[in-house]
């Protein structure tokens, strides 16, 4: 099997049928090769650890923890790239899974095209990444209105976007989020660790007019008192409020355009 293609994949479930079921499911991949299994949390942890896998499939309902409070306590002391699929009986674990993250949610008795699904996405935003990735010899180039733009969502779905197909950006003051404001008019929240020196570093186009608002200068039409308009489709938003603490640079920017 080529290396570079392999996932590496650890299952943590207490129930050992489950587990066979799953691992049994998996065989229909080639490139999955199962390294460990763990019939508890604490027996996961150490295996997680000791594996660092690209592809962790979690039970919500452990015997001696939840799922859930697993990979909380879990996600600190992970410093790889590791997707984790949540699995179980019970769809009212969904939300709380996806606020911790996880790649996706897997209802037992597993689906093979659900499956199915959730490993070609995992696939397919992995060749991705790959893509993007810059030799560590060499600096990354500052992205132009032609370059992609990789972005982690607060799923941690990886979003490939342009920066002229990007708004504005919106902090969420009361859950602590930022998320971005596409030119189809879709949003997505973003990863917990994003703040606005990391939106900043995107690209050039992104300038910072509110402690809450960051906005693509290629989209704006006019600065008034304290908000500014931008060009459509965004003509209609009313709520981009332009603070002095960063009104001297936008003005700056603006007219050099």
């Amino acid at each position: 099997m080529d290396m570079e293609n392999r996932i590496d994949t650890v299952i943590v479930d207490d129930d050992n049928p489950s587990i066979r079921v799953l691992a049994d499911r998996l065989k229909a991949y080639p490139e999955v090769r199962v390294v460990a299994t763990a019939g508890n949390g604490e027996e996961g942890w150490n295996t997680v650890l000791k594996h660092k896998p690209d592809l962790l499939f979690l039970d919500v309902e452990l015997s001696d923890t939840s799922g859930l409070e697993f990979l909380s306590s879990l996600d600190k002391h992970i410093d790889w790239d590791m997707k984790v699929v949540f699995y179980t009986s019970y769809e009212k674990y969904l939300l709380p899974a996806l606020r911790l993250q996880a790649f996706d949610y897997l209802l037992k008795p597993v689906s093979d095209s659900e499956l199915a699904l959730i490993m070609d996405r995992f696939c397919l935003l992995r060749d991705e990444a790959r893509r993007m990735v810059v030799p560590p010899s060499m600096p990354a180039p500052a992205p132009s209105p032609m370059q992609s733009i990789l972005i982690t969502t607060i799923t941690n779905d990886k979003l490939i976007v342009r920066a002229e197909n990007i708004g504005f950006f919106k902090y969420d003051s009361e859950r602590k989020l930022w998320k971005v404001i596409l030119n189809n008019l879709q949003h997505f929240i973003l990863k917990h660790q994003t703040t606005a020196d990391t939106i900043l570093k995107y690209a050039p186009e992104f300038i910072q007019i509110h402690k809450t608002y960051i906005i693509n200068i290629n989209y704006l039409y006019m600065i008034s008192e304290n908000s500014c308009t931008l060009l459509p489709p965004f003509n209609k938003v009313s709520e981009l409020r332009v603070s002095k603490v960063y009104k001297k640079k936008l003005l700056d920017r603006f007219y050099d355009l």
